[in-house]
Order: structure tokens, then sequence, then C-alpha cells
């Protein structure tokens, strides 16, 4: 922020009547209750959530849908009985074998 020369000489002279004047200023016997309440009132300082208790809260929401997931995919694996000895990529890959979803369905 910058202030042109007159607004800075008239800050300076306010601030210098400020400090010349403060032995004179009489604060009274219930300064410090009523600083300590205005503080009070401001309330508790909100921290920013860190990434690792964020990136927890997500694979918490998350875990339930993968864990469908994965059995999902179990059952369609069991159901196209495809046994460990058969090379699934290659399967795929070759093309010879084309699975619609009423295939994999039983349907």
């Amino acid at each position: 922020m910058s202030f042109s020369k007159e607004e800075h000489e008239k800050l300076k002279g306010i601030l210098r009547q400020a400090y010349q004047e403060k032995e004179n200023l009489e604060m009274g016997d219930l300064w410090p209750d009523a600083l300590m309440h205005r503080i009070g009132g401001f309330g508790a300082i909100q921290s920013a959530p860190r990434f690792l208790t964020m990136f927890e809260q997500i694979v918490w929401q998350l875990a339930p849908v993968i864990s469908l997931l994965i059995l999902a995919l179990t059952g369609v694996l069991l159901v196209l009985d495809l046994a460990p000895e058969y090379d699934v990529f290659q399967l795929l890959m070759n093309g010879k074998e084309e699975f619609t979803l009423s295939q994999m369905l039983g349907v």
C-alpha cells in the first residue's frame, strides 16, 4: 500500500501526537478485563486441513465401493470359468473369444 507524501506526513503527525500523549492517557482498572473479553470474542483460529487427513477421509469413503468392485470382478471371473492355467491377457488379446455381457452373466 503506497501513500502520497501528504498522507505520509499526516500519518506521521498523528502517530507522533499519540506517542507524546501516551503518559497523559488514563486507562482505568478495567482495561485488562475489557481487553481479554475482546480477545476471547475473536474465537479459535481455524487450521487448514492437512493433506494426509484429507487423503485418509477419501480412502475410507471409497473403501466400500472398491470392495464391491473387487467382489463383482471376482464373480465375473468365476462365471467366465477362467482357471489360473489360462493366460487371461493372451485370451483377450487374440480376440478368439468375444464375451458379451449376456455371456458373462450366463443369460
